[in-house]
Order: structure tokens, then C-alpha cells, then sequence
């Protein structure tokens, strides 16, 4: 199965009803995992419910090592206390503003920028989750990269559009 990083999309009305019932949260949250996981997944875009699967640490590398980000999308934001205690840390969200800086950043960041800090030993020495066995590997890992970093950018414009805020959570 695997550490995943989830991402969900809360209006700030919905945010504030979290932030002050955390079993509301979890049902909540639960709810649209759900629906994410029995239905056909909508595209990032569209969805508010929304997965880069196992490429979370890979990602984080790249972008902290580019060193542009002003918003942290995989650790970052505030805890918002959940009814379940998560397996990997709490639940966290970004305020709309945070969403917003984060969606501009993503806009405005080819991947190739970020690909160009892909060092598969400095990967492996700083323990970065599912990395290659092999060199051989590597240009495929960035094709998968690549997809799922251009996925967030459409989740993160869409929420950005919207006023939303998104909670963050490995699960």
C-alpha cells in the first residue's frame, strides 16, 4: 500500500466548521475519500478529492532543493485536529491565500526546473521515499514525477479559482 500524500478541497465555510468539530472533519474528509476511491477519479481540476499517490517525498525533495517555494504542499500549513489520528502526522491546511501562492508558484515552475535537482544519491544518502534501484530508472521516475507534479498544479489552480483551502495528509 504505501504512504500517500492526500490533498482535499474545503470552502473556507466548510474549513471553519473542521476547525471547530473535528469528528464533522473526519466524516467529512472520509466522505470524499470515499467517493474518490469507488468512482472513477475526477481530473485534478475537477476533483476535491485528490492523490499524488507515492511520489510525495520525491516531490518535496525537488521542490525545497529548487528553494523557490513559498508555500510547502506536502508539510506544510496548520494542524486541524481530526476525530482519527493519522498514521504519518496530523491533518494540515493552507489558508486560500497560502493556496493561491502555492497554485502561482506551480504555474510558474516548469518541471524541468525542478528535475534539473534529481540526484539519485543524494536521494538515496538523504533517505528519499521509493527512489530507483538503478540510473536506469531515472528518466522514467521523472516521466511519473512530471505527471503528478503537473496534476497538482491543475488541483492547486482549481482551488486557487475557487477561494478554497486545502487540507493536506499522508495517509
Amino acid at each position: 500500500m504505501g504512504i500517500h500524500c492526500v490533498y482535499v478541497r474545503l470552502t473556507p465555510a466548510e474549513l471553519q466548521r473542521a476547525s471547530s468539530d473535528p469528528s464533522w472533519a473526519q466524516e467529512r474528509i472520509d466522505e470524499l475519500g470515499d467517493a474518490w476511491a469507488e468512482e472513477d477519479p475526477l481530473p485534478p481540476e475537477k476533483a476535491p478529492y485528490f492523490s499524488i499517490e507515492k511520489s510525495w517525498h520525491k516531490l518535496h525533495y525537488l521542490m525545497a532543493a529548487h528553494r523557490g517555494i513559498p508555500v510547502d504542499v506536502i508539510h506544510g500549513g496548520v494542524e486541524l485536529p481530526l476525530e482519527d489520528d493519522m498514521d504519518y502526522g496530523p491533518a494540515r491546511y493552507l489558508s486560500s491565500g497560502d493556496v493561491a501562492r502555492a497554485s502561482d508558484f506551480l504555474a510558474t515552475t516548469p518541471f524541468g526546473e525542478l528535475a534539473r535537482h534529481y540526484d539519485l544519491a543524494a536521494m538515496r544518502s538523504a533517505e528519499i521515499y521509493l527512489v530507483p534501484d538503478s540510473e536506469a530508472e531515472v528518466p522514467s521516475d521523472l516521466d511519473a514525477l512530471r505527471h503528478r507534479y503537473e496534476e497538482l498544479s491543475r488541483f492547486f489552480s482549481a482551488a486557487a479559482t475557487a477561494g478554497d483551502v486545502v487540507v493536506l495528509m499522508l495517509a
